[in-house]
């Protein structure tokens, strides 16, 4: 009865995007009683909360399989395959996510912690690599700071690309942005 009604709030969120379902609405599609609802859930946000779990852990697993697979790229290459990797992933979960991201008052930030924290280790692979000349203090700061630039650009590719861009196009323009942040500073006069 719980996964009907966790498969029943995804079809609802994915036929209205636009807002969260109400228990009411969810006891009508799954076919049971508003107190099978309650007896399972305590409200919308329990559901809701339940299934981003389920999705920060697909998240993590799938990013984590595409580092592994950019590891032996060159680094243009790799950026693209994480970039790519966690669009299709939030793209994979945008019903979820957008619930999710009204539900938080703060934004994805809890969630993606959730992903980031596991991810730390071979997050610190890439940037050690294009990076030799930083210890490791440094190599933290820029692991903080991209990992979260990658986040939000690929949420905004993910979730609010306007119809007339180029998903492609924008998932290269990311990746050459994330890996800017890898370059060498160069010091101008």
């Amino acid at each position: 009865m719980r996964q009907l009604l966790l498969t029943s709030t995804l079809t609802l969120l994915d036929r209205h995007p636009d807002r969260r379902p109400t228990t009411a609405e969810l006891a009508e599609a799954a076919h049971v009683s508003i107190g099978t609802v309650y007896r399972y859930f305590a409200d919308m946000d329990a559901i809701v909360e339940e299934l981003r779990l389920a999705a920060v852990h697909d998240i993590t697993a799938t990013l984590a399989s595409g580092i592994g697979r950019a590891m032996d790229q060159r680094p243009l290459d790799a950026m693209i395959t994480v970039v790519e990797t966690l669009v299709a992933s939030f793209e994979s979960h945008a019903s979820v996510l957008r619930a999710s991201l009204e539900l938080q008052n703060n934004g994805f930030g809890d969630a993606w912690a959730e992903v980031e924290g596991p991810l730390l280790p071979l997050a610190r692979i890439l940037p050690s690599r294009l990076r030799p000349d930083l210890d490791d203090r440094a190599i933290d700061d820029l692991v903080f700071l991209t990992m979260g630039a990658t986040a939000s650009l690929c949420l905004r590719i993910a979730l609010l690309r306007p119809p007339q861009s180029d998903r492609e196009s924008l998932i290269a323009m990311a990746a050459r942005m994330l890996l800017a942040a890898f370059d060498t500073p160069t010091l101008s006069a």
